[in-house]
């Protein structure tokens, strides 16, 4: 009587073989994985985010700082606007907004609205349909109504928010660069606006 030997491996050692393999693959997937989770939660999540109403215009304002790679690609300061006739974004071009914040909001007397960075970053933007266009020309008619910057906290924190033309006057942060001929709003340009930023 002849018997068969059965030298195939049992079911739950085949089953476990998958697990070992699978943990293998997952632990090595993880940090790439949560590495990718990371980029993309800073990619739609910003930093920092403050907003602003212009009542008389029906227009809303917000500013966002977010965390970037690539400085020569982008960097991550945006300014979104809502009016009436519609919605419009703007890349920023100033960089390091962690020490250069401060961006100020303006009406003018034609109703766009003026947006001024640090270091020449200036925009003005049309209403009707949103339109933005590089800011140059006369500016001393211009209304200043405020600007984003920083807020330092208790215990060194700080947060982004909109500080209004009665709370500061207006100031315009060059950081050591030279003001040119086409830029506006000339007399309001300092070497940096620090001393504005308050404690609270």
């Amino acid at each position: 009587m002849s018997q068969t030997i059965d030298h195939s491996k049992p079911r739950g050692f085949r089953t476990s073989l998958w697990v070992i393999v699978w943990l293998l693959l997952g632990s090595t997937a993880a940090p790439v994985v949560a590495f990718a989770a990371y980029i993309a939660y800073w990619s739609v999540v910003p930093a920092y985010s403050a907003s602003t109403q212009i009542a008389d215009l029906q227009a809303s304002l917000t500013l966002r700082f977010y965390y970037i790679w690539d400085e020569q690609a982008d960097h991550g300061r945006y300014l979104s606007m809502t009016t009436p006739g519609g919605r419009t974004r703007i890349a920023m071009t100033a960089f390091d907004w962690a020490h250069n914040s401060r961006t100020s909001i303006y009406v003018t007397p034609e109703r766009r609205i003026g947006i001024i960075g640090p270091i020449g970053d200036d925009y003005l933007v049309s209403l009707d349909r949103p339109q933005t266009m590089t800011a140059k020309g006369p500016s001393d008619d211009w209304s200043y109504l405020g600007a984003f910057d920083f807020q330092l906290l208790q215990g060194g924190a700080r947060r982004l928010r909109f500080v209004s033309a009665a709370e500061q006057a207006e100031c315009i942060p060059m950081r050591g660069t030279d003001i040119e001929d086409h830029q506006v709003r000339k007399a309001a340009r300092q070497r940096d606006c620090d001393h504005y930023v308050s404690e609270k």
